[in-house]
């Protein structure tokens, strides 16, 4: 076999030696692409609740076929921040246990419990109210909590080590893709006679029906699908032999107390919260000025798209030149992140003050949206990274941790926004609260800037660094030395 020897350091709690291959396409590509499908339909359901949510209250539309409900504002920002206090919750559980469960056994259950939750949220919302609907929407997030763990796993088994990295891009951009496709779709859904309850059951249909394909057609490992060859299976096992993963325990209170991964949680958690507001808040924002809500769910889909657009054309062009030192001509390497973070601040600031001042529904608001979500993918390019630079064992680990804050944080914001914006029509509390998220942004920026790095952190496997060349006879390392860092 015609290999590639690639010399590798610490990449999140693995070590070994890469055999790198010349690409060819097999099952476990069709395996990706069930999982792409997997995280589509996954992100068209986050994309379409928040609709759906919205067309439960909205009393302008005339249809004898379904039962409306008047929620208040507080009302639909509680049941909102039920599902995503329920995805917060359980980001930490379902990475530390689900390794112990079946990845294709758990992805169909969360596909079945998301399908059957979803075809009864009509009865659920007719009967129960909206209690009931916070209830179901927490055990909804709770699950959808699994589905990043599963893939990471999932992809862990299928691919070789030299694969793995540009796949798992391609199956998480699903979920936002599965998000821009949903919101302009559950936007016209609600025009039809069945209204709101169409959007929950076309979700249940999207679900049931990837449950079945899943479940059928897919396996765990390489080992138990029927379709894998016998030339795939063994070409997986040769490249990923000599690449083990370390037992090392997770330092989860070191991490805690440094200041540094509060950094990065605070521009994490305040990111999430922009991206949170846009996706359930900002329809309603529109629709409160009297727009159709296919309208609506159409242009927050063109700022959804265009964050996208800009995070795909800049972020691999940044981790080059950072990797490469490109940038060490002009400014210290280190800074980097800062200056991408702080371009991003000030995108993200000048958008959610311009924004309230315009007038609802016209072009340039749709520009400010676009330019706000464009600026928020730059500091994904900035402080997102940084879990990598801290970390070279733990940055999965630091990843949840801080995806765990951020999703807390997140959670507050559609309950938040419910108790300041009484009423929808009301310009001056939605410009209280696009100043209060403003101000957050400002202040999580300042304290990225001034306690964020970029340099691999002490309790990140302390003073032996390993450059992974084993004998596969003796097992012994061949190159190893003593640090101080």
């Amino acid at each position: 076999m015609d290999t590639e020897f690639l010399r590798f350091k610490f990449e999140d709690s693995h070590d070994g030696v890469i055999t790198k291959t010349k690409f060819k396409i097999g099952i476990r590509h069709i395996q990706i692409i069930y999982m792409f499908m997997c995280s589509v339909v996954m992100g068209a359901m986050r994309g379409s609740t928040g609709v759906g949510i919205l067309a439960i209250s909205d009393m302008d539309h005339n249809s004898s076929y379904i039962e409306m409900h008047n929620w208040s504002q507080r009302i639909q920002g509680i049941i909102l921040s039920s599902y995503f206090f329920g995805y917060a919750l359980f980001l930490i559980p379902a990475e530390v246990y689900l390794a112990q469960f079946g990845e294709k056994l758990v992805l169909t259950a969360v596909l079945l419990i998301n399908g059957s939750m979803s075809a009864a949220m009509p009865t659920i919302v007719n009967k129960g109210g909206w209690i009931a609907t916070c209830n179901a929407q927490f055990l909804l997030g709770m699950t959808q909590a699994c589905i990043t763990p599963v893939n990471q796993k999932l992809i862990t088994n299928w691919l070789p080590p030299h694969e793995r990295s540009t796949f798992n891009c391609i199956v998480q951009g699903g979920l936002i893709l599965g998000i821009i496709i949903g919101l302009p779709i559950s936007g016209l859904i609600t025009e039809a006679r069945l209204g709101w309850e169409l959007v929950f059951y076309s979700q249940a249909m999207m679900t049931f029906s990837m449950a079945v394909i899943w479940g059928l057609l897919t396996a765990s490992r390489p080992d138990k699908h029927k379709a894998v060859g016998d030339w795939e299976s063994e070409f997986i096992k040769e490249t990923s032999k000599f690449y083990r993963k370390k037992t090392l325990k997770n330092p989860w209170r070191r991490v805690l107390r440094t200041r540094q991964f509060w950094a990065i949680a605070g521009s994490h958690a305040v990111s999430n919260a922009i991206f949170i507001f846009f996706l359930v808040n900002i329809p309603a924002y529109l629709k409160g000025f009297q727009l159709p809500l296919y309208e609506v769910t159409f242009q927050v889909m063109l700022a959804f798209a265009s964050l996208c657009l800009v995070y795909i054309l800049t972020a691999p062009s940044l981790d080059w030149a950072y990797r490469i030192g490109i940038v060490d001509h002009f400014f210290d390497i280190r800074y980097l992140r800062k200056l991408v973070n702080g371009l991003g601040m000030i995108g993200l600031v000048t958008g959610l003050i311009l924004i309230p001042n315009s007038i609802p529904g016209n072009q340039w608001t749709v520009f400010l949206m676009m330019i706000t979500l464009s600026s928020l993918s730059l500091q994904y390019s900035g402080f997102l990274e940084n879990h990598k630079d801290m970390s070279q064992n733990f940055s999965g680990t630091l990843l949840v941790m801080t995806s765990a804050v951020a999703g807390v944080v997140g959670a507050l914001v559609p309950l938040m926004t419910g108790m300041i914006v009484v009423d929808v029509t009301d310009q001056t509390c939605w410009r209280i609260m696009y100043f209060i998220l403003a101000a957050l942004v400002m202040v999580s920026g300042i304290f990225y800037t001034a306690f964020g790095e970029s340099d691999r952190q002490f309790w990140d496997d302390g003073p032996k660094i390993k450059y992974g060349y084993t004998n596969e006879t003796t097992n012994l390392e061949l190159d190893e030395f003593e640090s101080n860092i």
